[in-house]
């Protein structure tokens, strides 16, 4: 430590010998060779503090990221001169679009308000998957890319990054639920993520329950301590038998990566510069053996497996024609509960029906949905009678006991009794549970009647009559006074003038409401403080004159040039005197600041009808 304050010393004492190299020179990096698809890092390097950098176009790649800048200095002492060396490196993170062989034109940089230009470069790219490997890039201390099934980058026989996918069961049966897990591990900085190609589920119902955000945290696998996180959770349900192979899962990280400085230095070794590497890490593929339902099947099976309870109830069982029955079907249990087909009850040919109201109270978990779901049937019994409710079965399979479960319910016996408006009535409306109101005809068709001493002729048709062309002639007056009357209020409302004096008055008693309320609150300061606010802003707005050109010098003078009575004016600056005295000296007011608000509406009215006369 002793010996770096030293060198500093020495440094600011022969300051003025410091020597910079004169030649600036800007160069530019990237792999001779990649892939159609793949993403690779093109960097220039310019030994001297370089801004505003410009890349040629080129519609053959695509810039992904970048420029990510980073900056190195060197010093060395040689024979008692200290010689200063900088270089600034631009990286960028680009992406082959098409096959063939290019030439990136050179690229521009500005040093001391100077404009250089670095070399050009030749990039072959080969058709996607005829390279085994990304050639390395050539800038000093930078990690390259890497792509792999499961690691990434891998230092010391551990990986950097691992991405895994996991299943909590290797067998099921066809609807069974099961979970899968993504996870990452990683011992790098991770800056972000740039990019997910998930697996393709088509063969499975999936449910997403991810987690908002990753929260990673300490995990040793194999020895090597990594921060791990939870990055996907799904539930799936397969749709069909067989070994099932789920895809890999990619990611692309955005990797912080430390490097050197890129010179010889002694400075070196006390400074690293950080940046920014994309990585493309994908998880192994993942097998399930999905076994298929075993024979034997019931024929009304509702595609259900699980675990579930059917049950259906029936309300009132005993009623009059013409009354609702509320008819309840409901599943629940735990399983594929989401997808399985609930049974419908049959009804009479006499009853009056309407599609069911359905309900659901479901829940995720890792054997696919637990909760109830419901279906209420809404029917109404139209003659009197005894009615039966057909049987129902619900068959589902049942995993822990692994065969085939039916249950039943009913059937369940209509009591109907003749009603008020049975099918010998008319027509008869009733409520049917409050949910709406059904109409019965007793016949499907009614005859029109007409008496003919009812009719009387007419002698003219409204169709070219005067009141006809009156009609016409209605609306277009009153478009045109509508017209006409807009227009006046346009050029009323151009003349802010006009526009403040017309709405003086209205202003001015919102501020007195204003002052009303500080009479309950009794504060009298701040009362009386408003009412002067309430007096100067209406003679302001009704004289049209700004706030800042009346005084109390002028405003008796501005207000009889405006033919506001004499006496109307003194009263309106006596008011005003009384407000200041209240304000600094409250012993000189007598008044009450009830009377002091009467007295300003009064006077603003004065004025108000001076001016209108």
């Amino acid at each position: 430590m002793k010996f770096i304050q030293f060198l500093l010393c020495l440094m600011a004492v022969m300051l003025p010998r410091i020597a910079t190299a004169d030649d600036v020179v800007f160069e530019g990096r990237a792999p001779s060779s990649v892939a159609v698809g793949s993403n690779f890092n093109l960097s220039y390097t310019v030994n001297a503090r370089g801004s505003d950098i410009r890349l040629p176009d080129n519609d053959a790649f695509q810039i992904l990221m970048g420029p990510s800048t980073s900056t190195s200095s060197q010093t060395s002492i040689t024979n008692g001169q200290i010689t200063t060396s900088r270089s600034t490196t631009f990286t960028y993170v680009l992406k082959a679009r098409q096959e063939g062989n290019f030439t990136l034109s050179p690229a521009t940089v500005t040093v001391d308000g100077k404009q250089y230009q670095s070399n050009e470069l030749k990039i072959s790219v080969s058709a996607a998957g005829s390279q085994q490997s990304t050639s390395t890039n050539q800038q000093s201390g930078q990690a390259s890319r890497n792509s792999s099934a499961s690691t990434s980058n891998q230092q010391g026989g551990a990986a950097d990054i691992i991405v895994t996918q996991t299943l909590n069961k290797s067998s099921v049966y066809m609807g069974e639920g099961v979970e899968l897990v993504t996870k990452i591990y990683t011992r790098v900085d991770l800056s972000s993520i740039s990019d997910i190609t998930p697996p393709s589920l088509t063969e499975f119902v999936a449910q997403d329950m991810s987690p908002d955000q990753l929260n990673f945290q300490r995990e040793v696998v194999d020895g090597v301590v990594y921060q791990s996180a939870v990055a996907m959770r799904k539930i799936l349900i397969p749709q069909k038998s067989g070994k099932l192979t789920i895809e890999p899962i990619s990611y692309e990280f955005v990797v912080k990566k430390r490097t050197r400085g890129s010179g010889n230095g002694f400075f070196d070794s006390f400074f690293d510069n950080v940046q920014l590497v994309r990585q493309t890490v994908k998880s192994k593929p993942v097998t399930l053996n999905v076994k298929p339902l075993p024979d034997g099947r019931p024929s009304n099976f509702s595609g259900g497996v699980g675990k579930f309870k059917f049950n259906v109830s029936v309300t009132p069982q005993e009623l009059e024609a013409n009354n609702s029955v509320s008819v309840k079907v409901s599943l629940s249990g735990e399983g594929n509960l989401k997808l399985a087909t609930m049974p419908k009850p049959q009804f009479h040919s006499d009853f009056d029906t309407f599609d069911p109201q359905e309900t659901s109270n479901l829940t995720t978990t890792i054997s696919g949905y637990k909760g109830t779901r419901t279906a209420e049937y809404l029917v109404i019994p139209r003659r009197e009678g005894e009615f039966e409710i057909p049987e129902m079965k619900f068959s589902y399979f049942d995993i822990e006991q692994g065969k085939y479960v039916t249950q039943k319910q009913g059937p369940f016996t209509l009591k109907v009794s003749k009603g008020q408006g049975d099918s010998s009535s008319g027509t008869v409306t009733f409520s049917t549970g409050g949910r709406e109101s059904v109409q019965y005809i007793g016949t499907d068709l009614r005859y029109l009647h007409v008496r003919a001493d009812d009719l009387e002729p007419r002698d003219e048709f409204f169709l070219g009559s005067a009141v006809f062309y009156a009609s016409l002639g209605v609306p277009l007056a009153v478009l045109i006074i509508f017209f006409f009357a807009y227009r006046k209020r346009i050029r009323d409302n151009a003349n802010l003038d006009r526009v403040k004096m017309r709405k003086a008055n209205k202003t001015a008693r919102k501020r007195l409401k204003q002052a009303a309320k500080l009479i309950k609150e009794n504060r009298r300061e701040a009362f009386f403080d408003e009412v002067m606010r309430a007096l100067w802003g209406y003679l302001s707005d009704k004289l049209t004159l700004p706030l800042s050109e009346l005084t109390k010098d002028n405003a008796k003078e501005e207000m009889q040039r405006h033919n506001i009575d004499s006496a109307v004016a003194d009263e309106f600056m006596d008011l005003l005197d009384t407000c200041e005295f209240a304000r600094y000296a409250p012993a000189e007011v007598s008044k009450s600041m009830d009377e002091v608000y009467a007295q300003a509406a009064n006077v603003i009215g004065k004025i108000d009808g001076n001016i209108k006369k």
